[in-house]
């Protein structure tokens, strides 16, 4: 009985970690269509100079409606365009500093955009106030696409 249970224990573990490692297999029994589809068109496109715009038609040619996949991308890209400016901007603003005085200065011209954001968000929400439902989410897109599109309420 000492040594049974012991045992059940460590068969128990070694049938778990099995398992897991089984699902953590890149190509394994977990991976969806979605998937597939980037590791194809990335196989196609590894040797392209332009591997990006290779990859994004090579995707959205296997895709039910191309047209409009081809645009998100488009959209994607300028999103991720603003996102590499503004961090450049930042970086701009810090330059010539080192080590922990320009953690201090990134993480303050961090705070600085965040704030701005939150104001404009404040912004479109007291120009839909009193508004409810339907009417209110028609409204705050309206406000969005006044101070431009960002992060995940783009997404269809």
């Amino acid at each position: 009985m000492k040594t049974l249970i012991p045992t059940l224990a460590a068969v128990s573990l070694a049938l778990a970690a099995t398992f897991a490692q089984a699902q953590m297999t890149p190509g394994g029994p977990g991976m969806g269509p979605v998937h597939e589809g980037i590791r194809a068109a990335y196989e196609a496109c590894k040797d392209k100079p332009e591997r990006r715009a290779c990859m994004t038609e090579h995707y959205c040619a296997k895709s039910p409606d191309p047209t409009k996949c081809q645009a998100q991308a488009k959209e994607r890209q300028a999103r991720m365009a603003q996102r590499v400016e503004q961090r450049q901007k930042m970086h701009e603003a810090c330059n010539g500093k080192r080590g922990e005085e320009l953690t201090t200065c990134l993480r303050g011209q961090h705070q600085a955009l965040r704030n701005q954001h939150l104001d404009e968000r404040q912004k479109a929400h007291e120009a839909c106030s009193g508004k409810r439902g339907e009417e209110l989410g028609k409204c705050l897109g309206e406000q969005r696409q006044k101070f431009g599109p960002r992060g995940p309420q783009m997404r269809g």
